[in-house]
């Protein structure tokens, strides 16, 4: 098949429709327009038309982004969030599907507890006496465009399939939309589906040029780069490394003037890598990464005591969501999927202690579930714990009794489509709230 035809199948109107009712159709952001998935539901068949002939074309536009901020924390800037329209969210989940498909084999995905699953066998086969950690500032919105196009060129000759791609990636981020907009001419937009993927295209070459450098181990997660080697050689890989991020715009800390931001180290002291912390021989998760924890279990408790309804079961049923996580859509969801790899079981019963004090603080009568026990579920009976909820394979029955009795949905008139549809609708924004636990661990 050609990339053409690809790309014509990933644009066709049945596999567009499929994308707004699998991806798009519980979220609640809208863009720029303020159009939500409900109104946009309602003209669903005449926008996909739209989308899939402009596309096909290659004369379809992206609106603008809407800006949003998120807090990297006390004294950093935070970061720009592109939310694009409900329309140019189907596009861009259909055009990161096809530059997956057609990158299948040269990009791989990893989440994060795997590649801390290599770095733990890394870290205790004694073969590295060094570890190289540089951090890339200002990562997306330094991508050069002309250096990005040259990289898709090896692979999409198309200039109506590039043009349409560069359309999503040169429409502004605003708060509001004026005419005197300009359109960007540097970087990608953040937190669009196809951002990620198109980053690790921009790296391709620099990735697997270190990844087939002998005696060392070279990874990249998005902007956080880490390299095990001789620690005699460090500094020699280190400024090489620098050289070659910078000739396509990319500057990456100095070691010695940013030590806060990049470290090279001999290995056997302590390091943190993608939220997790390792020291000695135990691993566990980053002193942030547990803070922000902590906060969203206070923050539970919190809407609680200000709730109209002071329901100690939704209480119950929220807290041991955010302790056990859950799989849902085909994905494990929340903190300890996250930090699975751990091995400090200490800071486990410090966090049911701590779940311990808030429910004499504010004075509740729950038992809810416990992190060490969840942990021990998840390392040993992953695949058949009951434990941890695995929302796909919940029954009608079970989807309407946590309708009923969580959320206070009257069902007995619903109709089993109407049933899942708001089901997903209401797990799917906890799950989001699951994901605010772990973002931002790189930070």
């Amino acid at each position: 098949m050609t990339i053409q035809q690809q790309f014509n199948n990933h644009f066709s109107e049945d596999n567009l429709k499929r994308i707004f009712v699998e991806h798009v159709i519980y979220s609640g952001a809208t863009g720029i327009d303020n159009l939500d998935q409900y109104a946009f539901r309602a003209q669903l068949d005449e926008q996909i038309a739209i989308l899939s002939r402009k596309m096909l074309a290659g004369t379809y536009k992206f609106t603008k982004y809407k800006l949003k901020l998120v807090s990297k924390g006390k004294d950093k800037a935070p970061r720009e969030i592109s939310i694009p329209t409900v329309r140019d969210r189907i596009a861009m989940r259909a055009m990161c599907d096809f530059l997956t498909e057609i990158y299948d084999g040269d990009i791989e995905f990893n989440l994060p507890q795997k590649v801390i699953k290599r770095v733990k066998a890394d870290v205790e086969s004694g073969g590295f006496t060094g570890v190289i950690k540089l951090d890339v500032s200002n990562f997306y919105p330094s991508i050069k465009h002309n250096e990005l196009r040259s990289r898709l060129g090896k692979k999409i000759r198309s200039e109506d399939i590039k043009n349409v791609l560069f359309s999503a990636i040169t429409s502004p981020t605003v708060l509001v939309s004026k005419t005197t907009d300009q359109l960007s001419t540097r970087g990608v937009p953040q937190g669009l589906a196809i951002s990620n993927i198109l980053a690790a295209i921009y790296l391709l070459n620099i990735d697997n040029y270190f990844e087939s450098l002998p005696n060392i181990k070279y990874y990249r997660y998005v902007d956080d780069v880490m390299v095990f080697c001789d620690f005699n050689d460090a500094q020699t890989i280190a400024k090489d490394m620098r050289k070659r991020f910078g000739r396509i715009g990319l500057k990456m800390y100095d070691p010695i003037k940013r030590p806060d931001k990049s470290t090279i180290e001999q290995l056997g002291r302590s390091f943190d890598y993608l939220g997790y912390h390792f020291y000695d021989s135990t691993i566990s998760a980053r002193l942030g990464s547990i803070e922000r924890l902590k906060h969203s279990l206070v923050s539970i408790f919190t809407s609680y005591k200000h709730s109209k309804q002071k329901s100690e079961a939704f209480l119950l049923w929220r807290l041991n969501l955010r302790i056990t996580g859950c799989v849902f859509d085909n994905k494990a969801k929340g903190w300890l999927f996250f930090f699975s790899e751990i091995n400090d079981e200490q800071l486990l019963h410090t966090l049911d202690h701590y779940v311990s004090k808030l429910i004499k603080r504010f004075n509740v009568s729950i038992q809810p579930k416990k992190f060490v026990r969840a942990f021990k579920e998840l390392s040993h009976r992953k695949y058949e714990t009951s434990y941890i909820p695995n929302f796909d394979e919940y029954t009608l029955a079970q989807k309407k009794k946590v309708l009923t009795d969580y959320f206070k949905v009257n069902v007995s008139k619903m109709r089993k489509v109407e049933v899942e549809f708001e089901f997903n609708k209401r797990i799917n924004k906890q799950v989001k709230d699951l994901l605010v636990d772990v973002q931002s661990f790189a930070y």
